[in-house]
């Protein structure tokens, strides 16, 4: 790659307990941006209020045993949220004493954690340190749960960076003006700004390429505080949060950008720092948040570096588990000079199968190295460099791996995954749809990985070769294909292309060489039906475009390198709006209530536009 005592008088019910991680909201539905004090761990929940009956260690007592799974045979978790809530037989409801996030915390205590204790956060970085606990947090973080927010990097769990519902349509898009400007300094050759920034209640929390962390009142556009190290990094970085936290990347001692840091989400003060940088590669990706667990990813390429997804416990920062990328530890025979598989784009995760569904990139070196043509120095597949891999969530083992292009010699970067529920046949699916630099777009079986359809976008040329012998121009190049977030509505998929080719010297003695060439590169808009892979429609977009694709209502938002922010009909692909931007965009929009966020990365200084609508 270039680049969240009240004593029990009565058993819970002899059919058991147990409620859904997915149901953690705040005491009102509404409220955003609680921290870890307002809602308390789903084990204090318990103790304070189910032990009487059920036994300190779930054991039993007046009431069922529900430890080791013993409630879990009986009802599903919907099932027993609705008996903690409602009551039922001898079990009275709850509704009213404890709160829906505390009944959700309580129950997915029951279900998953029960008897273990969450720790108290640090305040200092820790290195590679593991625990196979979990802590007290559960299900979906409170942040989540609010309908007007943005707190998580593509929208929602599944990365369909999509709202149907938004106010901004085509009707009232006209509207749209500019309530503030955030300066964000800094930055290098990729601006400072690209990634999503995260819009939570009163707050705006965006990251920048210098590893800091900016939290901006929502109202305002005023600074609450900015946090980090500066370290220079060139991924599409940013924060996730949950449970009243930041989550973010700063550096090591060495300088390195490899810590997983979290911040508290009203004060900015540290809460952990857990260095992750074992393997080699820096953090380049907007970490997410779910059932008590970060999710972060590190890349980065020489020197024997291996690409690894982490699961970091959101209370503690202790690593619950991790997945080289790279199956071989050994790098294919030559780990002095062969590494890759850099994770660049957070996960879709599928809630209902506990999976965590990543892109990853390519080997290197690429196309090849001196006395090694064609990326011979590291022979085989190079799984799972350029693929889709299904992670179980719990655990972090792999559930199946797709590979799009085994030994890549031309950094193709299967880096985006997204979840869409499809009727084919008449029988409901669930694809995994994944993308990237390789110019094809694939409709995956979420349960097993299979192939269902592939579909080419943009312009293709030489990019089958599994060799070159001299200069060659291959489409899509580095920068091509589709390397920025895709959005899926209503059976739709809506993916920015670039067609943007590379320019390859041939093997010489020193060094292939090769160059990317920006600037002439046309882009198109490409609207994909989910179900069978068949483009629906293209239109072309201006220049050079990394704005990747947002759906509002009934328009696409997307945007250029070269400073146009536009709103497409989601019917055609016709342009209904556009907004001259003070510089590049290569970061992707924010969609909150009326509000629409947009990073320019590349403007002097780089900025954070905020726009609603004025009727």
């Amino acid at each position: 790659m270039l680049r969240p005592v009240r004593w029990l008088p009565i058993a819970l019910v002899a059919a058991g307990i147990v409620a859904a991680g997915a149901a953690c909201s705040s005491d009102d539905g509404g409220s955003t941006s609680t921290t870890r004090a307002s809602t308390p761990s789903g084990a204090s929940i318990f103790a304070d209020n189910c032990a009487t009956c059920h036994g300190a260690d779930g054991s039993g007592g007046q009431g069922p045993a529900l430890a080791d799974g013993a409630a879990n045979e009986r009802l599903s978790e919907a099932d027993m949220v609705e008996v903690v809530t409602k009551g039922r037989a001898a079990m009275p409801s709850w509704k009213g004493v404890l709160s829906e996030a505390e009944i959700a915390r309580v129950v997915r205590y029951v279900r998953t954690e029960l008897g273990r204790d969450g720790s108290t956060p640090g305040s200092t970085t820790t290195t590679a340190t593991r625990s196979g606990d979990r802590g007290s947090l559960s299900g979906v973080p409170p942040e989540l749960r609010a309908k007007d927010d943005w707190a998580i990097a593509n929208g929602d769990y599944a990365s369909t960076r999509s709202v149907p519902d938004s106010p901004i349509t085509s009707k009232t898009v006209g509207d749209l003006a500019l309530d503030w400007s955030y300066e964000a300094k800094g930055g290098g050759t990729f601006g400072n700004l690209t990634t999503t920034p995260l819009v939570v209640g009163d707050h705006v929390y965006v990251g920048d390429l210098t590893t800091r962390v900016h939290a901006i009142d929502r109202t305002t556009g005023e600074p609450e505080f900015v946090v980090g190290d500066e370290v220079g990094i060139f991924g599409p970085t940013g924060v996730g949060v949950g449970w009243g936290q930041i989550y973010g990347t700063t550096a090591n001692d060495a300088g390195a950008g490899s810590v997983v840091v979290a911040y508290d989400a009203e004060t900015g003060k540290q809460a952990w720092a857990t260095d992750v940088g074992e393997n080699g590669g820096i953090l380049n990706v907007q970490p997410s948040a779910y059932d008590g667990l970060v999710f972060a990813s590190t890349s980065g390429y020489g020197n024997g570096t291996i690409a690894t997804i982490y699961a970091l416990d959101a209370e503690t920062g202790s690593i619950v588990w991790d997945f080289p990328v790279i199956e071989d530890p050994g790098l294919w025979g030559n780990p002095e000079l062969n590494s890759g598989g850099g994770v660049w784009y957070p996960p879709a995760i599928d809630t209902e199968r506990r999976i965590a569904y990543f892109g990853t990139g390519n080997p290197y070196p690429f196309p090849g190295a001196k006395g090694f043509p064609n990326g011979s120095s590291r022979p085989g597949d190079n799984r799972w460099t350029d693929s889709t891999v299904a992670l179980d969530i719990d655990t972090g083992k792999l559930a199946w791996g797709h590979q799009s292009i085994p030994h890549d010699i031309f950094d193709r970067d299967n880096m985006l995954a997204a979840r869409a529920d499809v009727e084919i046949d008449g029988e409901s699916r669930s694809l995994v749809i994944s993308s990237g630099k390789l110019g094809v777009v694939y409709g995956l079986d979420a349960d097993t990985g299979e192939e269902v359809w592939s579909t080419k976008v943009g312009t293709h040329q030489n990019d089958e070769l599994t060799e070159i012998d001299g200069p060659t121009l291959v489409y899509p190049g580095s920068l091509g294909g589709v390397q920025t977030p895709l959005a899926i509505a209503d059976g739709t998929i809506y993916a920015c292309v670039m067609n943007a080719p590379t320019q390859y010297a041939g093997p010489e003695e020193t060094s292939y060489g090769f160059t990317v060439q920006l600037g002439t590169a046309d882009s198109q808009l490409v609207a994909i039906d989910a179900a069978t892979g068949d483009i629906e429609w293209e239109v072309d977009l201006p220049g050079d475009s990394f704005g990747g694709a947002t759906v509002s209502g009934d328009l696409i938002f997307t945007s250029s390198f070269a400073g146009k922010v536009l709103a497409l009909d989601r019917a055609d692909g016709a342009t209904v709006w556009s907004y001259d931007a003070p510089g590049g965009i290569n970061g992707w929009p924010a969609l909150a209530g009326d509000e629409l966020y947009v990073p320019v990365g590349m403007a002097d200084p780089p900025q954070l536009l905020k726009f609603s609508l004025h009727r």
